[in-house]
């Protein structure tokens, strides 16, 4: 083999392993389902904000979801562009016209997630 053959190969393999390494830290869509069940025809307002555990403030996404009377959906189906990797979840549902807080921490890993919320709904 001579050195240009050898050369490329060595950056090609350099390349797919920087790939791979950094490829969890990438944002990809996760789905998150935010969980209201029978509690859901109350609810008016759900916002939700999501921030890596080690920054607990840093907010990187935020969403917010409004219904009309007794239209909301037992389940919200929500699909941040987020990394895989460890969240805090800042969440305000606002039902009868009170509002309650959320805040919950939630492993993305890629596949599908729940946050049961059916409790925390204002009565």
């Amino acid at each position: 083999m001579d050195r240009r053959r050898v050369l490329r190969l060595v950056l090609l393999g350099g390349g797919v392993a920087v790939a791979l390494a950094l490829g969890k830290a990438w944002p990809r869509e996760q789905t998150v389902h935010y969980v209201l069940g029978d509690a859901a025809g109350r609810v008016e307002e759900v916002d939700a904000r999501w921030a890596q555990a080690a920054a607990a403030e840093d907010w990187a996404r935020e969403a917010s979801f409004r219904y009309a009377p007794g239209q909301a959906p037992r389940v919200v189906t929500h699909e941040p562009r987020l990394p895989d990797g460890d969240y805090t979840v800042e969440i305000d549902i606002v039902a009868s016209r009170e509002r309650t807080r959320v805040r919950r921490r939630v492993t993305l890993a890629g596949g599908s997630t729940s946050i049961e919320l059916a409790q925390a709904v204002p009565r």
